[in-house]
């Protein structure tokens, strides 16, 4: 039997960087710095420019969710933009 130190784990094959619509979508937004985090909470807040915005907008229209619309993956922008307040609550 080998020991822990020895044994391989099994290489991710064929596995999104994103399981859900929702998770892509969070993930354009902070690409673009439309979200950003909290430095000492780790609470997503919205930076509310509009030049970040756009450049999400047009990543999500251009590289879309694989298996979804360029319209749906604009709706889970939205939705997660929605989501998120301008401000930490427990800043």
């Amino acid at each position: 039997m080998k020991s822990t130190s020895q044994r391989r784990l099994p290489a991710e094959r064929g596995r999104p960087a994103y399981r859900t619509l929702e998770g892509w979508a969070l993930g354009v937004l902070i690409e673009q710095q439309s979200v950003t985090e909290c430095e000492h909470h780790g609470h997503r807040r919205d930076r509310s420019d509009p030049d970040a915005w756009n450049r999400a907008r047009e990543e999500a229209w251009r590289n879309p969710f694989p298996g979804t619309t360029p319209e749906a993956c604009l709706s889970a922008l939205e939705e997660v933009v929605r989501s998120i307040g301008g401000y930490c609550p427990d800043c």
